[in-house]
């Protein structure tokens, strides 16, 4: 996924040089590129086969092996999107705009990306481990309606404090990301041995098992944050 993200900032940075009018002419360009590799080097079950679709056959001459989970690299042409989405929420927020003009574009554009997302998905499925351009869409919808809540909850009602332990986070974010993959299953099992995965509570015990180490992964963060160590690229 790091290697994709890399990728979408690269496009990214150069689609950001270009009129807004070409930044969104760009991003559909690469919605229609992603969508027409799939459609035209279809695999055995279709267009987007779990298996031997056209991203995993790319990935397998290229790089000798397909991703588990079933990404794949050319994930980074319709998440170039994805990462456009949020170059534009930022610029938007950084203008001078009145805050009320700032929401009313926040809740159309919402509202646009969810047709977009659920009207494509008529045609290419919403599927997540592809980043179709339906699911690219639909996701985006859900961003912005998430961004609009924060705003409204800390920017209007000044409910600020509630934003710190995500601010920690935020501070961090690589880091937590890949201690995510390097160090989460070794905290889980320390927890485990203390916790005993917290069986003795029923069907919840998972999700107090999960909460736990979520919890260790963000005081790792404040250790981090209170020392004024921020992982950066």
């Amino acid at each position: 996924m790091l290697s994709q993200i890399a990728f979408t900032y690269f496009l990214t940075y150069l689609i950001l040089q270009m009129e807004f009018r070409w930044q969104v002419a760009a991003a559909a360009g690469l919605l229609i590129l992603h969508s027409a590799l799939f459609f035209l080097f279809p695999g055995p079950d279709g267009a987007f086969s779990k298996e031997g679709n056209i991203g995993q056959v790319i990935d397998k001459a290229l790089l000798g092996y397909n991703y588990h989970g079933y990404y794949v690299t050319i994930n980074f042409l319709s998440s170039t999107v994805t990462t456009l989405f949020g170059a534009w929420v930022g610029t938007l927020l950084r203008t001078q705009r009145p805050l009320r003009d700032k929401l009313r574009i926040l809740a159309i554009s919402a509202v646009a990306a969810f047709a977009g997302g659920l009207a494509l998905s008529l045609v290419i499925p919403n599927v997540k481990r592809l980043w179709t351009a339906s699911w690219t869409l639909y996701s985006a919808g859900w961003v912005l309606v998430m961004m609009l809540g924060f705003i409204l909850l800390i920017d209007v009602a000044g409910y600020r404090k509630v934003a710190f332990p995500l601010i920690v986070v935020g501070m961090n974010s690589i880091f937590i990301y890949s201690a995510g993959f390097l160090i989460k299953g070794s905290i889980n099992r320390i927890v485990t041995a203390f916790s005993s995965g917290y069986t003795f509570i029923g069907p919840l015990g998972p999700v107090a098992q999960s909460c736990t180490v979520m919890l260790v992964l963000w005081y790792l963060c404040y250790w981090l944050y209170k020392r004024k160590i921020f992982i950066k690229v």
